[in-house]
This record gives structure tokens, C-alpha cells and sequence, in this order.
């Protein structure tokens, strides 16, 4: 077998997890709507995605969020520890990780809006280990569109050819060629 040109690894759920069920807690005592409600609203509301992709800035996202909730007495600084405390690092996969780090061309391919970027990469060392990390913010677009995917191996370096076989996600394989890239199971 050979040695793969380019190892890519998501974020979310393979390197850390995440309770996002602890931000509808906390938003739930500064607005009237229930927990249930907040969670309909980040499933259903256009303004997450356009997050993740960069097409909105922080505070812009808090205000927006803020109206459309009508949350009351919660600051842009309160704010941002309540929304970024929810991450715990996946120790085995981290293990890994850090195994392969050296040896191979290592990516991260992630869906992630700045400011959970900007937190993980203050508290998990991890981060750093990465030859071509990739956020959604960073390049405009989100998974699963396939472009998020070129982006990738652009950036890493990495042409794809006829059919190139690479890791992504959790244990997920993608099947590259010069007309379209599609996930498959493994």
C-alpha cells in the first residue's frame, strides 16, 4: 500500500466534542423562549451557516441572534465564554494523531465559525500540529459541498488525480477525480 500523499482530519466530534445542548441552557435564562425553542431556531436559521462560511462577523452574529431570540442583559463579552465552553478534547484521536504527526501530511478540514476557531486554537496545543488547517470561515464555504474539499487539497498541495482515495471526517472516505468528489462510506 502506499503512503498517502495528504491525511485529513475534521474537527468537530473526531478531535473534540462538543455539548452545544450547554449554549440552549444558557441562552435559556436570558430569553423567553424555551430550550426547545432555541434549538429549533439554530437548526432552522439561515444567519449558522452564514457564520461558519465568513459571511458574518461576531458581533454582527451575537446581534442578529440577540434580536431573532430576543435575548435581554447579555453582553458580546458575556457572551463569547458562554458560547465557546462547550468543546472537550478526544484524547484517543488526539493519541493519533499525534502518532502521525511527522510521518505524514497532516490537513484539518472543519465546518467552524471564528470564534470557536479562535478558542480551540487558544486551548487545544493540537491545533498547531496541522501542515494545512482549513476552516469554513476562513475559505466561504461548508461541508459537504465538494468545493470545500478541492479547497482542501489546493491548499495542501495535493492534485487530485483519476481516483485518489484520502480520509476525511470521522473515518469517512472520499473518492477524488477530475469531475466531482463524493463521500462514501468506508
Amino acid at each position: 500500500m502506499n503512503k498517502p500523499e495528504l491525511i485529513i482530519f475534521d474537527l468537530g466530534r473526531v478531535l473534540v466534542d462538543f455539548d452545544f445542548r450547554l449554549v440552549i441552557k444558557r441562552l435559556k435564562r436570558y430569553t423567553v423562549y424555551s430550550e426547545k425553542d432555541i434549538r429549533r431556531y439554530f437548526l432552522q436559521t439561515p444567519l449558522w451557516g452564514a457564520f461558519e462560511r465568513g459571511e458574518v462577523e461576531p458581533k454582527d452574529f451575537f446581534l442578529r441572534m440577540s434580536k431573532e431570540l430576543k435575548l435581554k442583559n447579555l453582553t458580546f463579552k458575556d457572551f463569547t465564554p458562554l458560547w465557546n465552553s462547550i468543546f472537550t478534547e478526544k484524547h484517543d484521536t488526539v493519541s493519533i494523531l499525534a502518532r502521525l504527526r511527522g510521518r505524514y501530511r497532516i490537513a484539518l478540514l472543519s465546518n467552524v465559525n471564528i470564534l470557536h476557531w479562535e478558542h480551540i486554537n487558544e486551548t487545544h496545543d493540537f491545533i498547531q500540529w496541522f501542515d494545512h488547517p482549513v476552516a469554513s470561515f476562513e475559505v466561504g464555504m461548508r461541508k459537504p459541498d465538494p468545493d470545500i474539499y478541492r479547497t482542501t487539497l489546493h491548499i495542501a498541495g495535493v492534485c487530485p488525480s483519476e481516483r485518489q482515495n484520502f480520509r476525511v471526517s470521522s473515518w469517512t472516505t472520499c473518492r477524488c477525480n477530475s469531475r466531482r468528489l463524493m463521500r462514501e462510506p468506508i
